[in-house]
C-alpha cells in the first residue's frame, strides 16, 4: 500500500491510474497526514460463477422422466 499526500505531492490523476495498472496495490490518498481517500484497482468479482455453480456441466434426464408417478397421485388422493 502506498501514501500519497495531497499537500506535498502534484500528481495527476493519470499519473495513479497508470500506476496502479502497472502494480495492482492499493494507494491511499492523505491530507496532513490523514487518510481521505482510497484509491484500489478493479477486479472482475467472480460472483456470477458462484450463483450457478452447475452451468456448463452435461445434464442427464432419466427415460422416464414424463411418466406419472402412482405414489403422488395416490397421496394427493387421499
Amino acid at each position: 500500500m502506498k501514501y500519497l499526500n495531497l499537500d506535498e505531492t502534484d500528481i495527476t490523476l493519470t499519473a495513479i491510474v497508470e500506476e496502479i495498472a502497472a502494480n495492482p496495490s492499493e494507494i491511499v490518498i492523505t491530507r496532513k497526514g490523514l487518510p481521505i481517500a482510497r484509491i484500489v484497482p478493479y477486479s472482475i468479482s467472480d460472483a456470477p460463477k458462484k450463483n450457478y455453480p452447475l452451468r456448463g456441466m452435461p445434464i442427464k434426464i432419466s427415460t422416464d422422466f414424463d411418466e406419472p408417478m402412482p405414489e403422488l397421485w395416490d397421496a394427493l388422493g387421499e
